[in-house]
C-alpha cells in the first residue's frame, strides 16, 4: 500500500480547500517526480469509494500503464478505454486515451474528471470533455501550467494549487540533484522561424541534423557520462535516428522510439535502456512526458525550444532517483540552459501563462549562470565550479583616472534633466 508524503496530504487538502470554495476546476503544479500520479490515484480511490464516478484522461499509452500500476498499488478497480483495450464500464474508475474518450462521451458518467499533463487541457478534445460532463468536477496535475507555446490555463481551470519547489524535493532526497553541462553552441538558430511559439521543427531539424553536432554530442557522453543510461532528445524522427547510428558507429548501444512503433515495440526498447542492453535511447516527442525510469542517468538536449514547459519536461526526465544514482546529468548543446535556466529556479507559475516583457538592451540577464572553462558545468553564479572545483579567477575593481576639470553645477539644470 502506498503511502503518501507530507508534502501530498497538503496538496489533498488544498484540493479539498478549493472545491469547499466553490471552485470547479483547480490545479496542481508540481515538480516531475513529485509523485502527481500517486495524488490523483488517491483521490479518485476516496470519490469511487463514495460511489462516484471518475474518469482520469491520459495522452499517450505510457501514461495509460502508468496510471494502471498505480491504480493497482491503491487496491483500486478499474477500466481502461482506450484503443485496443477491451472496457469494463461497470467500475467506477476509468482511465481513458483522451483520443479515445472523446468520441464515446455518452458511455460514462464522472463526478469528477482529472486530467493528467494538464497542460494539454485547452486543446480542443479534452476542452469537449469538459464541456460535455458539465456537471463534473475537474482535477487537473501538471508540472508546467502553460502551453508549450507559453499561453496559460484559465480557460479550463480557476485555481491554482502549487506544490514542493524542485529544489524542496532534493533536498528531501524525492530527486536526484541534476549537475549542467553546456558545451559550445554550434547551430545558429537566428534564421530559424517560429511556429505555434517556438522554433519551426521542419526548419530546426535541417539545421540540427549535423554530424559535427551529433558527433560533439558523442564526444561529451563519452567524456561526461560514458555508458550511463541516457535519452536524447532530437527534433525530427529522421534525426533521432540519425542521432542513433552516430552513437552505434561510436561502440554504444542506441536505438529510437517513435510514434509509429506498437505498444509493445515501444515497452521493449525502454525496457533495454533500463536493464543496459542499450546506452542511449533517442526520440522526438515520445519521451518528453510519461517516461518514467528512475535508473536513467542522462539527458542529452538536441532540440532547441523556446518553451519553458518542454525544457522542464525533458530535464524532469532524468530527475527521478534510483538506487547507486547519485546525480543526474544534463548536457545541453542547443543553449536551452541559457533560454530558460535551471530546474530548480523558483518560478511564478500563475494560470495566466508566460508573461511577455520589453526588455531593454540595457536590462540585465533574468537567468544568472556560470560556466566552467574547464568541464563546462553550468551553475548559479559561484566562485568555485561546483563539479570540477576550478576556481574563478577574481576580478579586481580599478579606478580609471581621467583628466578634466570641475565644473560650477547648477541644481536648477539638475532637476530639469530629472523630469
Amino acid at each position: 500500500m502506498i503511502t503518501l508524503r507530507d508534502y501530498q496530504l497538503d496538496l489533498v487538502d488544498g484540493v479539498r480547500g478549493s472545491y469547499r470554495s466553490g471552485k470547479r476546476s483547480p490545479l496542481v503544479v508540481a515538480p516531475t517526480g513529485s509523485g502527481k500520479t500517486v495524488l490523483f490515484s488517491y483521490i479518485a480511490q476516496g470519490t469511487a469509494a463514495k460511489g462516484n464516478g471518475v474518469v482520469i484522461l491520459v495522452h499517450r499509452q505510457e501514461l495509460v500503464d502508468q496510471t494502471c500500476r498505480t491504480l493497482r498499488a491503491f487496491g483500486v478497480d478499474h477500466g481502461v478505454i482506450a484503443a485496443g483495450r477491451t472496457p469494463d464500464r461497470s467500475l467506477p474508475v476509468q482511465v481513458a486515451s483522451v483520443q479515445t474518450y472523446v468520441r464515446r462521451l455518452d458511455s460514462f458518467r464522472p463526478a469528477l474528471i482529472i486530467a493528467d499533463e494538464a497542460h494539454h487541457a485547452t486543446a480542443g478534445s479534452w476542452r469537449k470533455v469538459i464541456a460535455h460532463h458539465s456537471q463534473a468536477r475537474v482535477l487537473g496535475v501538471t508540472a508546467t501550467p502553460q502551453r508549450l507555446d507559453g499561453r496559460g490555463l484559465k480557460d479550463v481551470f480557476d485555481d491554482l494549487i502549487r506544490g514542493p519547489e524542485v529544489a524542496d524535493l532534493i533536498e528531501g532526497g524525492h530527486l536526484a540533484p541534476p549537475v549542467y553541462f553546456a558545451p559550445p553552441i554550434v547551430a545558429d538558430l537566428s534564421h530559424i522561424g517560429t511556429r505555434g511559439g517556438d522554433f519551426a521543427q521542419d526548419e530546426l531539424a535541417a539545421e540540427m541534423d549535423r554530424p559535427t553536432i551529433t558527433g560533439d554530442a558523442v564526444e561529451h557522453y563519452s567524456r561526461i557520462c560514458r555508458g550511463a543510461p541516457a535519452v536524447a532528445f532530437c527534433c525530427s524522427v529522421k534525426h533521432a535516428q540519425h542521432v542513433a547510428e552516430q552513437f552505434n558507429a561510436a561502440g554504444y548501444r542506441a536505438a529510437t522510439i517513435d510514434g509509429t512503433m506498437d505498444r509493445e515495440s515501444r515497452r521493449e526498447v525502454v525496457r533495454a535502456l533500463g536493464d543496459g542492453r542499450l546506452h542511449v535511447l533517442t526520440s522526438c516527442e515520445i519521451i518528453n512526458e510519461g517516461f518514467d525510469l528512475p535508473l536513467v542517468t542522462a539527458a542529452i538536449l538536441l532540440r532547441p525550444t523556446k518553451s519553458l514547459g518542454l525544457h522542464l519536461q525533458q530535464i524532469g526526465r532524468v530527475l527521478r532517483p534510483a538506487p547507486g544514482k547519485t546525480k543526474a546529468i544534463i548536457l545541453d548543446h542547443v543553449g536551452n540552459l541559457s533560454r530558460h535556466g535551471f530546474a530548480e529556479d523558483v518560478r511564478d507559475w500563475t494560470l495566466e501563462g508566460r508573461k511577455k516583457k520589453k526588455r531593454k538592451a540595457s536590462d540585465e540577464e533574468e537567468i544568472q549562470q556560470r560556466q566552467c572553462r574547464e568541464c563546462y558545468c553550468c551553475h548559479p553564479p559561484a566562485p568555485v565550479c561546483p563539479e570540477c572545483g576550478f576556481e574563478y579567477p577574481k576580478k579586481e575593481r580599478e579606478i580609471e583616472q581621467a583628466e578634466g576639470e570641475l565644473v560650477q553645477i547648477d541644481p536648477k539644470e539638475i532637476a530639469r534633466q530629472k523630469r
